[in-house]
């Protein structure tokens, strides 16, 4: 009885069904890595935007959290970086404005690189009107801790409408 067994478990783990259990198996597997990995990512984006939601009255000090809700509905913002103007500066910090008219609080961190062209330059050298890319990530008050700053300048749609105020 034994041997029968043994032999009956033998066919069944080298037949077609048993490859298509394991196949579906991983295929399993890989969707719900996938599935997961988009969940990860999904809420690193919701929740950037909903703290930033929390903590937008509080660094602005201006328009309330109704007029931020209404301003962007269902649309969440690049939490790895910005690009814009710069509005106002307050050192280690400074607030860039970008194309969307959203704006963005940049932490400047001890290893933050600033390059004006293809010249490292100092926190110092930043000034209001400067157009900025920033690479970094974002940080629990809603800021975003810059990795590298780039100035650089303008596009000219951005020029254009700084240029033809009403």
């Amino acid at each position: 009885m034994h041997n029968f067994m043994y032999k009956d478990l033998k066919e069944f783990a080298q037949s077609k069904s048993f490859r298509g259990i394991l196949v579906g198996i991983g295929v399993a597997i890989i969707a719900l890595l996938i599935f997961q990995a988009g969940m990860f990512v999904g809420y690193r984006k919701a929740a950037f935007a909903y703290r930033f939601g929390d903590n937008y009255y509080r660094a602005f000090d201006h328009r309330g959290s109704k007029a931020f809700r209404e301003s962007f509905p269902g649309k969440f913002m690049d939490v790895n970086g910005a690009a814009g103007t710069i509005v106002s500066i307050d050192l280690p910090t400074f607030v860039v404005v970008g194309p969307d008219e959203v704006e963005k609080v940049i932490l400047i961190g001890d290893k933050t690189r600033i390059r004006h062209f293809d010249q490292e330059v100092e926190p110092s050298n930043l000034k209001v009107d400067d157009f900025t890319v920033i690479l970094g990530s974002p940080n629990e008050s809603s800021q975003i801790e810059a990795k590298l700053i780039r100035v650089l300048p303008p596009p000219s749609d951005i020029e254009e409408r700084t240029t033809k105020k009403p």
